[in-house]
């Protein structure tokens, strides 16, 4: 009995073994093809509608500000992740040491209402995608 479990096992083993090389080096080569952008970004390619709305929010809040995220209607294209939950909480650690607060000067607009924010200024957008980054005055 035992000696059936033990050429059973080498069997399995000597069939699966060289297979599972071939699936890590797959997996491997596929990483490997990613570019930097991709890389930094990681899951954020499912949740946010553009790449550029999270580069631009850390090229332009300065590291010891606020950030509030606003999230409007749904457009076509986006995914099922892109949502004010999905978008806030992808944020909050992309964008870190900056804060989330929901007074933050800063407001990252997913084609939400800019018109509920009067008094900020426009800092970046892109039309297309509908996405832009305001400024509250502090």
């Amino acid at each position: 009995m035992v000696c059936a479990c033990v050429v059973a096992l080498l069997s399995a083993l000597a069939v699966r073994y060289p297979a599972s090389f071939e699936d890590a080096n797959r997996a491997a080569r596929a990483n490997a093809e990613l570019d930097y952008l991709d890389r930094e970004l990681g899951g954020g390619n499912s949740v946010l509608p553009d790449q550029s709305i999270a580069i631009e929010a850390r090229g332009r809040i300065p590291p010891d500000e606020t950030f509030t995220v606003q999230v409007g209607p749904r457009r076509p294209g986006w995914s099922a992740l892109t949502t004010q939950g999905g978008v806030d909480t992808y944020l909050r650690y992309f964008l870190l040491p900056r804060r989330s607060s929901e007074t933050g000067r800063w407001v990252i607009c997913l084609a939400c209402n800019r018109a509920a924010y009067p008094d900020a200024t426009l800092v970046w957008q892109d039309a297309e995608e509908g996405v832009s980054i305001l400024r509250r005055p502090a």
